[in-house]
């Protein structure tokens, strides 16, 4: 199966790394001596099955990276917007959406969890990893997590989804993100009794993917995935943890 995959690269470095970098764009930060955004490029060029790769972002900012099997398509206003616009140039039926500050993923990480996403028979996929592996590979990195039916994970940073149900995601995820900051909100929107059960320990993995599924009108799959999906660079603590790990 053929893949195009989307990079998110739009946002301005005008944020947390303003104080660690003079450059413009977030995605062009420096690690190791190469931009933060050609790590992840990398990676996914190296992954047989990714056929195009998509980056959304100014084309004055992301010229360089233009050519064989890459593209830069301008950006719209919000992330919601920049993921539409990435995914409707996409071709293929199944479409990789990443962000383009996860410099540590590397190809063979791409392809194991696109293999594991194309074998669910899922419309969308979604990593999580758990906090044990990011403290056992990376101690000391600092995450958000969510426990879990007794297990603490955090949200990685890439997604396939199946191009023809696209629409059907956005409601939802414009719905987490107006009422991320609100658990009142938020629980009204996914069910107080669901979120409760969460809470208590009592739903785990699969039923979330269910609950989720039957929102979103889609099969759904949440994958246990390797740590390096979900730690990305939007703190001054990340960028020097990847930077200390990329320069050995």
């Amino acid at each position: 199966m053929e893949i195009d995959a989307v990079v998110l690269a739009a946002r301005p470095n005008t944020g947390k790394l303003a104080s660690e970098s003079d450059e413009p764009l977030e995605a062009n930060i420096d690690i190791g001596g190469r931009p933060m955004i050609g790590y992840v490029i990398s990676a996914l060029r190296g992954v047989p099955e990714i056929r195009n790769v998509i980056l959304v972002g100014p084309q004055d900012g992301l010229s360089a990276y233009a050519g064989d099997r890459v593209k830069i398509v301008e950006p719209g206003e919000d992330l919601i917007s920049n993921v539409k616009i990435g995914v409707s140039h996409a071709e293929t039926e199944y479409v990789l959406v990443a962000s383009s500050d996860i410099p540590l993923i590397t190809d063979q990480i791409v392809r194991e969890f696109l293999h594991a996403a194309i074998s669910s028979e899922a419309d969308f996929v979604y990593p999580v990893c758990a906090k044990e592996d990011c403290d056992s590979k990376y101690p000391g990195v600092r995450r958000t997590y969510a426990k879990i039916k007794g297990t603490n994970y955090t949200g990685g940073n890439l997604f396939f989804i199946k191009r023809s149900h696209v629409e059907k995601l956005w409601p939802m995820v414009d719905a987490m993100i107006e009422n991320r900051k609100s658990p009142v909100k938020m629980g009204m929107f996914f069910g107080l009794g669901f979120v409760l059960k969460i809470v208590l320990g009592i739903a785990g993995l699969p039923e979330i993917e269910d609950h989720v599924g039957k929102i979103a009108g889609m099969k759904c799959k949440a994958y246990v995935a390797a740590p390096e999906i979900g730690i990305d660079v939007d703190k001054p603590q990340d960028l020097e943890l990847v930077r200390s790990i990329l320069s050995k």
